[in-house]
C-alpha cells in the first residue's frame, strides 16, 4: 500500500514539473556573434521570464542560464529575441517586425492590488538604431507620422486609428518594410 501511494504522488509531482517546464529546439546568438543551437526551457506560468533571462541546453548537454548582457539573442519556434538596453536595463525584445522600422515587445511585471502580472509594451527602433523608442499607444498616430514622412500616404492609411494596435500595426510596418526596400 506504501508503494503505492508513493507511486502516485512521485508521478503527480512528474506531471506538475512536466507541465511547467518543457524544452524546445532554439538557439543562442553569443556576445561574438556565434549560434548554439540546441534547446530553450520554457516556463508555462512564468511568460514574462523569457524577457529576462533564457535557461539553454546545448546539443552536447551542458546546461546554462543566459541573461541579455550575456548574448546578443535567442529564439525558439517561431519566436526570436534581441538584447538591448531599455530604461538603464538590458533586456530581451521580441521582434515583431524586422526591418527598416522594426516592432518588438517587451513584457513588464506590474502590480495591481497587491497582484502581480506581466503587462506587454511596445517599441520601435529605426534602421541603424539600437536604441528602442516606447510607443506611445494613444500618440502612436503621429508617431509613425514623423518615422514615416518619407512614406506619408502610408503613414496616412493608419489615420482611422486612435490608438496603437497591433495587428493593424504590424500591417503596416510590414508595408513599409516592403516599399523602402524595393525603392
Amino acid at each position: 500500500m506504501r508503494t503505492f501511494i508513493y507511486t502516485i504522488a512521485f508521478s503527480a509531482l512528474s506531471a506538475m514539473l512536466c507541465a511547467q517546464n518543457t524544452f524546445v529546439k532554439g538557439y543562442i546568438l553569443t556576445e561574438k556573434g556565434d549560434t548554439i543551437k540546441g534547446e530553450v526551457r520554457l516556463n508555462a506560468k512564468k511568460e514574462g521570464d523569457n524577457y529576462y533571462k533564457v535557461f539553454f541546453k546545448d546539443n552536447n548537454g551542458m546546461q546554462k542560464n543566459y541573461k541579455p548582457e550575456k548574448t546578443k539573442g535567442y529564439g525558439f519556434e517561431n519566436k526570436h529575441f534581441v538584447s538591448m538596453e531599455s530604461d538603464g536595463e538590458v533586456k530581451y525584445f521580441e521582434i515583431v517586425v524586422k526591418g527598416s522600422l522594426s516592432l518588438y515587445k517587451i513584457m513588464q511585471e506590474v502590480m495591481k492590488m497587491n497582484e502581480l502580472f506581466f503587462e506587454a509594451e511596445y517599441y520601435l527602433t529605426t534602421e541603424g538604431e539600437n536604441k528602442p523608442i516606447a510607443v506611445k499607444e494613444s500618440k502612436f498616430k503621429k508617431q509613425i507620422t514623423e518615422l514615416m514622412k518619407d512614406n506619408a500616404e502610408l503613414a496616412a492609411s493608419y489615420a482611422e486609428e486612435k490608438k496603437f494596435d497591433l495587428e493593424k500595426a504590424t500591417d503596416l510596418f510590414k508595408s513599409y518594410n516592403a516599399w523602402k526596400a524595393g525603392k
